[in-house]
């Protein structure tokens, strides 16, 4: 029987790498399965510390991939708060198709897992590889559930809906020069594989096959490729995905593969697609014992041009590999049987008012781009029903309003450009236009985002300008009044002005958009009340009734301050949504999330 209302956390790894994104998809698609559609699964990045949130769940799954590791990366530490967080509210915790990479009794670190894991909220745990070393190490607690299963990511193929390409191309998937070394072969570096790599071009070239060189998305692996294309002097790299569904997509149209990522191996796999991989680490070799496939995996000593290419030649005359239903069927049943016996509605909830949770920088995107000023993703939170949006809106060439967060060697990076091309560094507004955020969000000007806003009744926006640069400000501002008049949207409109220069000057557009003054940070206590009292003489000065800062400036002081003058805070830099509503609890009018819609808000606190 179905479960109704049920409110599941996913904690996933989120990254540029998206064979994490595609573990995450794969096991929200087989909860919802399980559940049916009337539940909601909540997305919990594992690294961002929002303990907070925790305490409004169901149960709690791990998504899958290497959690249980200690010596790489830092997922341990919060792999190990996140359950006992769950331990501390009574709420069931389940390990989905975990990797297990090592254990050292004489490490602090292995330790502290090993008593998070055996904490009684946790009530299972699927393994994806070493489920002999989790059983005799790791487990101290009579009557824990462990079963061993494939990784989540075999169900790719059927849940994304792409097809196997008919094209005969081989995909070439590299990661970054210093993987090897990172996991104890210091021979095997990035001079070594960008050699490995020529070497495999120029036998598939003389074997008459085409390739293409792609990664996972991670922006180490990109270098890698774009110097490994540099030495070769030929031949074409794919663009880095933009997301999961991106990245299967781009393995399903190769006919074969040679990879050194993992999930590039299993979503090959999940397609039919035959792949010879690369071995790190023992995940990989674990991989290719489980699937019948440990002669097409290469150990790192055996790493050679001949090899690999020869292996694959090898491979592609097998017949296809098949995930066969019961591989995917026994990840299904273990996070079935947990969610039917364990998940309980609990009936926990936290309300807010609609208008406190403003969508920072038009919406952040998927805990990798906190402030991206995408209309694309202005578009979505519209549809979701956010309400109250924060613009980071600067000057182009022209002074014409455009949205982005201010123009940063980082920003043209992630919008495909090179800073050295723009020595003004302001773009152009039809060259933001064109470009496109992490390869596929798209840009705009002011007028764009205020039409789109316009169209939805009750939505406001808050207008960041920053410091406008003197020479372009009295463009910036007269085009931000007139897209305000032209839409309508002046009376739904906030701008926010950190200098008496730029009050000044805006007061000359005669637009009817209310004002909000900016406190800056301050630790000397004397400082901070002088800066306090003089922006209080401002805002008096110019009938301005809500100041803006940081989440660390809204402290006690600052917040009785402003509450005994009747002045509204207006709170921005909160990564967390337990942040958030601790800024709430304490006065603050409205308070801006970088990663958390007030849609994803009302799921998780209804």
């Amino acid at each position: 029987m179905k479960k109704h209302g049920l409110k599941i956390l996913l904690v996933c790894i989120v990254n540029r790498n998206y064979g994490d994104g595609i573990i995450a998809d794969c096991t929200e698609y087989l909860v919802r399965r399980a559940l049916g559609e009337d539940n909601e699964v909540l997305r919990y990045k594992v690294d961002c510390g929002d303990l907070w949130q925790i305490q409004f769940a169901d149960a709690v799954v791990f998504a899958g991939g290497g959690m249980i590791k200690f010596r790489q990366e830092d997922f341990y530490l919060h792999t190990c708060s996140i359950i006992e967080e769950a331990q501390k509210y009574g709420i069931p915790v389940f390990m989905n198709a975990v990797g297990v990479e090592g254990f050292d009794g004489e490490d602090e670190r292995c330790l502290k897992l090993k008593e998070a894991i055996n904490l009684p909220c946790v009530e299972g745990i699927s393994v994806r590889d070493d489920v002999k070393l989790l059983k005799e190490k790791y487990i101290s607690r009579k009557g824990l559930r462990i079963k061993g299963v494939y990784d989540p990511a075999v169900w790719a193929g059927r849940i994304y809906g792409f097809e196997r390409g008919e094209e005969e191309v081989i995909g070439l998937n590299v990661a970054r020069g210093g993987l090897f070394p990172d996991y104890g072969r210091p021979d095997i570096d990035e001079g070594y594989m960008l050699d490995f790599w020529c070497g495999v071009m120029k036998l598939l070239d003389d074997r008459g096959l085409q390739w293409k060189v792609f990664t996972n998305g991670g922006r180490s692996d990109e270098e890698f490729a774009e110097k490994l294309i540099a030495k070769a002097g030929r031949g074409e790299k794919l663009a880095a995905p933009a997301g999961a569904d991106r990245l299967v997509r781009n393995i399903s149209e190769f006919s074969g593969m040679i990879a050194v990522r993992m999930h590039a191996c299993i979503t090959a796999y999940s397609l039919g697609i035959p792949c010879v991989g690369l071995i790190w680490n023992d995940k990989l070799d674990f991989w290719g014992k489980k699937t019948g496939q440990s002669d097409l995996f290469i150990p790192a000593e055996g790493i050679k041009a001949e090899t690999a290419v020869g292996l694959l030649e090898k491979a592609m005359k097998r017949r296809a590999p098949r995930v066969s239903g019961l591989k995917r069927g026994g990840i299904y049943r273990e996070l079935e049987r947990f969610l039917k016996k364990y998940a309980q509605k609990r009936n926990v909830r936290r309300s807010f008012e609609e208008g406190q949770i403003f969508e920072v920088g038009l919406g952040g995107i998927g805990h990798r781009l906190k402030a991206p000023n995408s209309t694309d993703e202005l578009a979505r939170r519209l549809e979701e029903g956010c309400r109250l949006f924060e613009a980071d809106v600067r000057a182009a060439e022209d002074g014409r309003a455009v949205c982005i967060n201010g123009w940063t060697e980082k920003n043209l990076s992630l919008l495909g450009l090179r800073a050295e091309d723009y020595p003004r560094k302001e773009l152009p507004a039809e060259a933001l236009k064109k470009s496109r955020l992490d390869g596929v969000f798209t840009m705009g000007d002011f007028e764009e985002a205020a039409g789109l806003i316009t169209g939805y009744d009750g939505a406001k926006v808050i207008i960041d300008v920053g410091l406008p640069p003197a020479d372009l400000k009295e463009a910036l501002f007269a085009d931000i009044a007139g897209v305000l008049k032209k839409t309508g949207l002046e009376k739904r409109a906030y701008i926010r002005l950190q200098r008496e220069g730029d009050i000044k000057l805006w007061k000359k557009q005669k637009c009817p958009c209310e004002m909000i003054y900016f406190l800056a940070d301050c630790d000397d206590p004397e400082e901070k009340a002088e800066k306090r009292d003089k922006a209080f003489e401002v805002c008096e000065r110019y009938g301005i009734k809500r100041i803006s800062l940081s989440a660390k400036a809204y402290d006690k002081d600052n917040a009785d301050a402003l509450k005994s003058r009747g002045i509204g805070a207006v709170v921005f830099s909160c990564g967390r949504l337990g942040d958030a509503f601790e800024v709430l609890e304490k006065g603050a009018e409205m308070v801006g999330s970088f990663y958390y819609s007030a849609e994803y808000c009302r799921r998780l606190l209804k």
